[in-house]
């Protein structure tokens, strides 16, 4: 067999472009068209960014997918590169796109990988038996690949107390960790620098950092270190908006809600209600979803559904987003939060009409619904992880949503996940967020 190139990351990892495949000298691996795609599309354009819409059409070039089936090849990508920092092969550029790192090409000889191959080593008879177990195995594989599978996702929190106020950080890697800090440190500096001392005080903080966004979580506490009422907040900020959040913060503006209204004129049930805020330069800066949740005969279990609307700056009306319904499980497994929720999708439809008053692509709220309608047409379960909880106020947090307020019902304490951690005392609560 002729020489052919690979190409050999700062990972170790080697990507054989006309095999589509990536080896280590521990395994090899098929990636798939759509992976090989993007790939080979980022090393051919080595040096020069390339933008999302541009891997959108590369990727998938005979249908239309959303911005949330890029992020899931790009996620799948690092995983199998072996990136043990992010962005150590596929670096992201905000607002852009993603860029390749630096790769070295070789030439290999396939002949002597052949000469390798335990089926050198077997008889002729032996191998078509093996070739025709392989064959059915991977007709398998090729069939589980369509399943569905996600696991609860491993995050490092690391918890401080800065002044009167409790600090939770959680992200899914050290570099992540460390840019936290430092803005952490950022925040304090500006306030202390304004107004000579630190002056946001009392408060139960949360942040976290992904690939795509930071969201910031928080609420005022009382002297039973319980958050006042109307005091939650959560946004959702792109990564090139954070000073206009840092700025929200050192100014230490003061923001209050209304009274959320649980039950509506065509729904009676117990119900639950997630404010939602957004910094990114969309003109979408807040959304508001209803849950509507009944338990089923199983204990643990819940049919839920839920309708999403975006909140229009200018007339302050609401606009229709999504419906979904989906079934949701309280997992038994240890959890590093409170509780762990799984949510299988059972149905996803848009509401939205497209408004020339929105820059659509830049939209947090669009991008989060986008990854939800992927999720529910594939079937694919996701987490949900409880992270504080108080009478009718739950902290959620979703690696794809970040961190939202549960605002739940004070009616049938059955229907509302928040009276199902009654066994979570307001001890155990101090106790995580400390």
């Amino acid at each position: 067999m002729p020489n052919t190139e690979q190409i050999r990351f700062q990972t170790d990892v080697c990507y054989i472009e006309s095999q589509g495949i990536l080896k280590t000298p521990e395994s090899t691996l098929k990636l798939n068209l759509s992976e090989q795609y993007i790939l080979s599309y980022l090393i051919d354009n080595y040096g020069n960014p390339v933008t999302k819409d541009e891997l959108l059409k590369v990727g998938w070039p005979d249908r239309i997918v959303t911005e949330a089936s890029l992020f899931q090849v790009i996620r799948a990508l690092r995983v199998k590169l072996n990136e043990k920092k992010k962005g150590d092969v596929i670096e992201t550029l905000p607002r852009v796109g993603y860029q390749i790192r630096e790769f070295t090409r070789e030439t290999i000889n396939f002949q002597e990988e052949a000469n390798l191959s335990p089926f050198k080593k077997i008889g002729k008879k032996t191998a078509i038996v093996s070739a025709i177990g392989l064959a059915a195995i991977g007709a398998s594989i090729g069939w589980m690949k369509y399943i569905p599978s996600h696991t609860p996702t491993n995050y490092i929190i690391e918890k401080d107390r800065i002044g009167s106020n409790d600090i939770t950080i959680v992200t899914a890697n050290a570099d992540d960790l460390a840019d936290l800090r430092s803005k952490v440190k950022e925040l304090i500096k500006g306030q202390t620098k304004k107004y000579g001392k630190l002056v946001t005080q009392n408060e139960r903080v949360y942040l976290l950092k992904t690939d795509e966004f930071y969201s910031a979580a928080w609420c005022a506490v009382d002297a039973n270190e319980q958050c006042i009422k109307n005091t939650d907040f959560s946004y959702k900020i792109a990564t090139d908006e954070w000073d206009k959040f840092a700025k929200l913060v050192i100014d230490n503006q003061k923001v209050y809600h209304e009274t959320p209204v649980i039950q509506t004129e065509y729904a009676r049930e117990p119900t639950a209600v997630i404010y939602a805020s957004y910094i990114d330069k969309s003109g979408i800066q807040s959304k508001v979803m209803h849950y509507f949740m009944t338990p089923t005969d199983n204990k643990g279990i819940f049919d839920f559904s839920m309708m999403s609307f975006i909140k229009d700056p200018d007339s302050g009306k609401f606009r229709s987003l999504a419906i979904s319904a989906s079934k949701a499980y309280i997992e038994n497994r240890e959890s590093q939060f409170l509780q762990t929720i799984k949510i299988e999708p059972e149905m996803y439809h848009w509401a939205y009409q497209p408004s020339p008053d929105y820059d659509e692509k830049e939209s947090l709220a669009l991008k989060h619904s986008c990854h939800f309608e992927c999720q529910s047409s594939d079937k694919r379960p996701y987490y949900n992880y409880v992270v504080y909880k108080q009478p009718n106020l739950l902290l959620m947090l979703n690696e794809f949503t970040g961190f939202f307020w549960n605002n739940t019902s004070q009616g049938d304490p059955s229907i509302s996940y928040s009276d199902h951690f009654s066994d979570l005392s307001p001890d155990n609560n101090k106790k995580t967020d400390k």
